[in-house]
């Protein structure tokens, strides 16, 4: 998580070949505490950094693989195919349920996910 006193851009080049994306960009509320007397507000954002010709794939690719390890798909298939088959018991035992509903929910994640790339793509007109 990244952490900006202002609104950071969706999308900038940073001057070095590089750009970088950002996403779920929120404003939050920093409580008054030890070190401050006061409320103050600061955005917070996930973000990548890519190189060279940025294109919609590039950075779908990049979020991905910053969102979830490089072979956690993988494990939730095998998990998935192994409960639907009946491996962990009847596909609606409690040890199937949860290993069918974490394949669903990452799928239903990483689809949201390329439908917000999709549409910042569709904005700053980045094919």
């Amino acid at each position: 998580m990244a952490t900006y006193d202002k609104k950071p851009s969706i999308y900038e080049a940073n001057g070095d070949g590089s750009y970088t994306y950002r996403w779920d960009i929120k404003e939050v509320e920093i409580p008054a505490g030890t070190d401050t007397e006061e409320t103050t507000t600061k955005w917070e954002c996930l973000e990548v950094i890519v190189w060279g010709t940025v294109t919609s794939d590039k950075l779908t690719e990049a979020v991905i693989n910053h969102l979830w390890p490089k072979d956690y798909e993988q494990k939730l298939i095998n998990d998935y195919n192994a409960a639907s088959m009946g491996i962990y018991g009847a596909k609606s035992s409690s040890d199937a349920q949860p290993k069918i509903a974490a394949y669903k929910a990452f799928l239903s994640e990483r689809a949201a996910i390329k439908r917000q790339i999709d549409d910042d793509c569709a904005t700053l007109n980045i094919r």
